[in-house]
């Protein structure tokens, strides 16, 4: 079976053995590619603790500032472009890795809750689990959205924007599809895809009356 066949039947669902990728931190990430919610058991299974979910965040938050370097380098800078690199690296850098986790453990916590609505009995710290090991999978596809987007943004023009666009389109997808697996195989939900859509409905939810906000008068 051709490795696009592997990753295709793993993110259809279908649990795939890549245990040939070996063992170790990065590895678990590729194979998690081949079976989601298999790759979250294993997580679960292994009960971190808390030192070790923060290290996982750690790592996920790690990887989105590396995500963001590409664009800011490809993006046209202003009169001082060596000022404008660093004072961008060291703003996003600040962000990420500061502000970002507490956002991170207010999403699960509000996912937990949620998932509690629909019937889960698992504690939050699956919830967690579940987010942050997600968000670390995630990492080669932040990875690679981020280089395409600096090709793209040096083309510039309708052609640049379009492919920008639907880069964004195709990873939120990806986001729904990861974040849904490891949610509902860490709350004890059969269905991953009902869980990515629900997440997709609170997001769009939240969106939309964020958007009606700042239009009111």
């Amino acid at each position: 079976m051709s490795s696009a066949n592997v990753l295709a039947a793993g993110w259809n669902g279908i649990e795939i053995d890549m245990s040939f990728l070996g063992s170790g931190f990065l590895p678990e990430i590729i194979n998690a590619y081949g079976g989601l919610r298999s790759s979250m058991r294993k997580q679960l299974d292994k009960n971190p603790g808390e030192e070790g979910l923060l290290a996982l965040l750690v790592f996920g938050c790690f990887v989105i500032f590396l995500s963001f370097l590409p664009r800011l380098f490809a993006t046209d800078l202003s009169q001082s472009p060596d000022q404008s690199i660093a004072a961008g690296i060291i703003m996003w850098f600040f962000v990420v890795m500061f502000f970002l986790p507490l956002l991170m453990y207010g999403i699960a916590w509000a996912s937990h809750f949620i998932s509690k609505a629909f019937g889960a009995t698992s504690g939050n710290k699956n919830a967690r689990h579940a987010l942050f090991w997600g968000l670390a999978v995630l990492s080669p596809a932040l990875i690679t959205k981020a280089m395409l987007s600096s090709v793209f943004i040096q083309i510039g023009g309708d052609l640049g924007q379009f492919v920008l666009n639907a880069l964004n389109v195709v990873l939120a997808l990806v986001i729904l599809r990861i974040w849904g697996a490891m949610l509902a195989e860490s709350k004890g939900f059969r269905s991953e895809w009902r869980v990515s859509g629900v997440i997709f409905v609170v997001f769009a939810g939240i969106s939309l009356i964020i958007n009606l906000g700042a239009q009111w008068p």
